[in-house]
Formats: C-alpha cells, structure tokens, sequence
C-alpha cells in the first residue's frame, strides 16, 4: 500500500544555476555519481537495510508526492543536498539543524577557552598555536571540532534526523562574505555564488570541510555572510602550516 505522506523535504528555490553548473564540469558530476553509488543501500559496503517492500514504497512514494529526496534517503541515507555536501561539491551548513557545528575552540588571540581545557589534547593545541602565532594573517583562524552528516529516519518515519559520519578536530579559517539575504538570494543561488571557489578548494586540499552561513555574521551592526574552511588534523596534520597558507591562498585571492 502507498503511503500517505506530506513532503518531507522541501525544494530548494532557484537550484537550476547550481545544477547547471555541476553539470558543465566532468570533475564534479564523477565525485556526485561515485558518492551516491558508495552511499547505494545495495552496495556491499552500505550498513543499510533496505527490503524490497520498502524500496517500493520508497518508490511510488516519491512519485506520489514529488519528493525526491525523501527517496534519495531511504536509498542512500542521503537527501539531494546532503548528497552534493558529501561529494564537496557545496558548503556544509554553519550549525545545520540546530545543532552547534563546527565548535570553536579557541579565540580571536588563539588562546584555548577555558570550557576546552580538559578535552582538548595539549599536543593537539600546541601544534594549533605554534601555526597560528607564525601565520602573517591569523585573522578568524581558529583550533575547532567539526563533523559531516548527512539525514536519517527516526522511529517515526516523519521525523528526520542528523546523522554524524565522521568528527574531527582540526584549523577553521572563516572568510566574511557579501550578505546574500540582503540581495534576496536563496541558499540555492548563495551556494552557486561561492561554486568558483568549491572546486578549487577541494582539489588543492581533499576532503576539507567546507561550511557556509547566510546572514550569519554580525560586525558594526552590519550583516555578513560567513564561508568556513576546515582542514582536520586527521589529513591535514603533517605540513598543516602549508595547508593552512594554501588555503588562505584561496579564499583571499591571493597569488
């Protein structure tokens, strides 16, 4: 039986820019194909479980309503756009669902905050500090934790839930940006807006975390909006100084 169910998952407005631009660049519609087939509840290496009655309904479901993500998830543990975040191909959402992500550990001096102090690694912020007090532009550089998540269904099917892939600490860089909301641009074309810089951030430094803000930022009473390079320790840790000015490089124009 079809089941009745309202749109989970509204459409993101004015999303065409974004898709065509995706589609223009054989780089970036490769890393969407591989992630959605790794993410694939039939895949050998997927922890989903998926039987045939509940494909089906998936299935007809996302006719029924329209919902595209909606069926994306029950197939992959994905919807559309946690599908594009995962491949790198858009920003992950500053605290997405109302959850504090990333978390800054340190301040704007890059001294430890005192509620860190037992749960950070010396090792960790030492190394963190030695970079940050040698960088010419250590403005907005911060020691911070930061996880990538996609969505999953909870006990009741209409509720909808954050799902943590992986959690890592590593250097937040935070670039300001014009205010999108003022300009009346959705999320859909604030993400086209900074596409430039995505492709070229992930392929200098692979599998950083990149993280966006609309109207998030507040300096002199003026409204800005907020793009976030994380680069976790995990990958980034031997020759972290270099990976650091490599981004800078980037998201300030630099030569």
């Amino acid at each position: 039986m079809i089941m009745k169910e309202k749109t989970i998952f509204p459409r993101e407005e004015k999303s065409e820019v974004l898709f065509d631009k995706i589609l223009n660049d054989p780089w970036a519609y490769n890393k969407l194909f591989q992630t959605f087939c790794n993410n694939l509840f039939c895949n050998d290496d997927s922890e989903a479980i998926l039987s045939p009655l509940q494909f089906t309904e998936a299935l007809f479901n996302c006719y029924s309503n329209k919902d595209l993500s909606a069926f994306l998830m029950a197939i992959t543990q994905n919807t559309m756009f946690d599908l594009l975040r995962n491949s790198f191909l858009i920003p992950y959402r500053f605290n997405a669902d109302g959850k504090q992500n990333p978390i800054i550990m340190t301040d704007d001096k890059g001294m430890l905050l005192p509620e860190f102090a037992d749960s950070v690694h010396e090792k960790d912020y030492q190394h963190f500090y030695n970079i940050y007090k040698n960088l010419d532009n250590n403005k907005n550089m911060f020691l911070a934790e930061a996880y990538r998540y996609s969505h999953t269904y909870g006990d009741d099917p209409s509720v909808v839930e954050q799902q943590i892939l992986e959690r890592s600490t590593g250097i937040l860089l935070i670039r300001e940006l014009p205010d999108t909301v003022r300009m009346k641009e959705t999320e859909a074309e604030a993400y086209s807006a900074v596409w430039d810089l995505m492709p070229e951030l992930e392929k200098n430094l692979p599998m950083a975390y990149i993280f966006y803000g609309q109207d998030s930022f507040v300096e002199h009473n003026e409204h800005f909006d907020e793009l976030g390079i994380f680069l976790p320790n995990s990958i980034f840790l031997r020759n972290l100084e270099h990976h650091v000015k490599k981004a800078e490089a980037i998201i300030y124009a630099k030569d």
